[in-house]
């Protein structure tokens, strides 16, 4: 790369498709691998293309090198703003990537290098599965730096680990070992080996198994669950569960089944 040349979406946001899922690696390590304007819109871009690949079972993120996840917003280029607008419209580019990681059709899992800071750490809470390395740390440091979470971070924190164990992690600002976000609920797995992406394709494996269109609804289910009401859920799982019965996938693994084989799902 010349020197001084701004780098493309592409360069900052690599892709690599594995098998069934894509991976998606924050390449910015000079930086804490830190979410940039131009990284949400390398995010937004990318999403845009996996919403029309039905082949996928998943998307995994992650950062390059072993040291860092995400470490949060590019306090640089923030430094630079001129205006509360500025910042609101980087703050809007992050919170819809982080939506529309909920959104999506498929599971999103973060697959955590190593440290994930304040905008990191909601990064990995937008996402549907988190698997850590052993030196993995995560923390919410806001409050020590004057601000709070600007994309929803809290409000996923207390959805995910409750009242108490938020409060903890929010006003203290403590960092958690990968054994300690394990124990209060903030990821699903440390990684024996340190390899991330090899164990979030663990899981992958698993979605295989899955027929597509079920994987993309119980998803959904769960979200809605999550954040929505009681009645919202229970309505939209029975709906679900009408409309997948009679698909031609829960057709197949009736079949299959009774053959005595794997079932071949088309997604329909």
């Amino acid at each position: 790369m010349a020197a001084g040349r701004p780098r493309s979406l592409a360069e900052i946001l690599k892709q690599e498709r594995l098998g069934n899922a894509l991976v998606l690696t924050i390449d910015r390590p000079e930086a804490g691998n830190s979410l940039s304007g131009e990284v949400s819109q390398a995010f937004l871009k990318v999403l845009d293309e996996i919403e029309m690949d039905h082949s996928l079972r998943a998307v995994i993120v992650t950062g390059r090198g072993k040291r860092f996840f995400c470490t949060g917003g590019d306090v640089k280029r923030y430094a630079e703003l001129k205006t509360k607008n500025e910042l609101r419209e980087i703050m809007r580019l992050a919170r819809t990537v982080f939506h529309r990681f909920e959104a999506l059709h498929v599971p999103v899992i973060a697959a955590i290098n190593g440290l994930a800071i304040g905008g990191g750490t909601e990064i990995l809470l937008a996402t549907d599965l988190r698997i850590a390395a052993p030196h993995a740390e995560i923390s919410m440091p806001q409050v020590r730096l004057g601000i709070i979470t600007g994309w929803g971070g809290y409000e996923r924190l207390v959805r995910d680990i409750g009242f108490s164990r938020a409060m903890q992690v929010v006003t203290t600002g403590e960092r958690f070992s990968a054994e300690d976000a394990y124990r209060i609920g903030l990821i699903n797995k440390i990684s024996a080996d340190g390899d991330v992406v090899a164990t979030a394709m663990q899981f992958v494996d698993a979605f295989d198994q899955a027929a597509p269109l079920a994987l993309s609804r119980a998803k959904r289910v769960i979200h809605t669950a999550a954040s929505g009401t009681a009645d919202e859920a229970h309505k939209l799982a029975a709906d679900t569960f009408v409309d997948l019965w009679f698909t031609e996938d829960h057709r197949e693994a009736e079949k299959a089944f009774a053959e005595k084989r794997h079932p071949v799902f088309k997604g329909k």
